[in-house]
């Protein structure tokens, strides 16, 4: 899975990737959005996951998305998800991700 990254100011992200958030591919997601945080010279505090290309999203995949947002709010950060399709923001809200996630 390509993951593609992209500073947005001085303390944001904007994070695309293309197919499926399953056990093959979500650990290498995750990953490299978690280094590219902890990396960075500068405090990230807000990310946006832009799933215009994400076809599919199994518990792994969930599981990965609740670590960032976890991460993340250890920080004092956010994050936000964009163009989720229909079917896999479904899977957010029966698991109660929709609570706390916000989807643009």
């Amino acid at each position: 899975m390509e993951v593609t990254i992209k500073r947005i100011g001085l303390d944001g992200l904007h994070v695309s990737a293309a197919g499926r958030l399953d056990l093959d591919n979500a650990v290498e997601y995750g990953s490299k959005i978690k280094d590219f945080i902890e990396d960075s010279e500068e405090q990230i505090t807000e990310v946006t996951l832009d799933f215009t290309e994400i076809t599919f999203i199994s518990s792994f995949g969930l599981k990965v998305i609740l670590e960032l947002y976890k991460q993340l709010k250890d920080q004092n950060g956010s994050i936000k998800l964009k163009n989720v399709p229909e079917q896999i923001k479904n899977s957010f809200k029966m698991v109660g991700f929709d609570k706390f996630l916000v989807f643009e």
